[in-house]
């Protein structure tokens, strides 16, 4: 009878283990045609940012981290030098902060981007969120575009390449000139 009433506890308790593995497993990538995730995070002057309050325009993220800042900015100063005067598209860089030593100050690091500042807004994600959601890699830039209606339009994982970004800016050009109703 005690063995029979351990094996049923047993079998309980695996089973809510692996219900809470389940929960536990990681989202998909949102992909094209998906409603971008939302977010807020800190530009380094400490000003919140939110996709949601960015609806109307098109917005092109770009999501790197520390070790590949380079190429994130070849992307942001390519969009800089074609839509730098277009209020009707902006640009982020999304950095994953997590690979910042924890014994660096917060605020040292907002002082060195008011110093050397990105050629696009430039917003951290401290607790990689926005990183895990869109499930971005360590080695290049992950790359999204996003149009006016909050949609996902263009995604990829990239470092970067003229045709690369020709590629994007024929998207944005559609987008702005009303051709996508996305």
């Amino acid at each position: 009878m005690k063995l029979s009433i351990v094996a049923i506890i047993s079998v309980a308790f695996f089973g809510m283990l692996v219900s809470f593995a389940d929960e536990k497993t990681e989202p998909t990538p949102p992909k094209v045609g998906d409603t971008a995730p939302d977010w807020t995070l800190q530009d380094p002057e400490e000003k919140e940012h939110n996709l949601k309050n960015l609806r109307g325009k098109v917005v092109f993220l770009i999501l790197g981290n520390r070790k590949i800042r380079k190429e994130d900015d070849k992307w942001a100063e390519a969009f800089q030098k074609d839509y730098r005067e277009n209020i009707q598209v902006t640009a982020y860089i999304i950095a994953d902060m997590r690979s910042v030593p924890g014994f660096i100050p917060k605020g040292f690091i907002r002082g060195q981007l008011k110093k050397n500042p990105p050629p696009v807004k430039f917003l951290m994600d401290w607790k990689g969120e926005v990183h895990k959601r869109y499930q971005t890699e360590k080695g290049k830039p992950t790359l999204y575009l996003i149009s006016q209606k909050g949609t996902i339009v263009f995604h990829r994982k990239a470092n970067f390449k003229p045709e690369a970004y020709t590629e994007i800016k024929k998207e944005i050009d559609k987008l702005l000139a009303g051709s996508d109703e996305r």
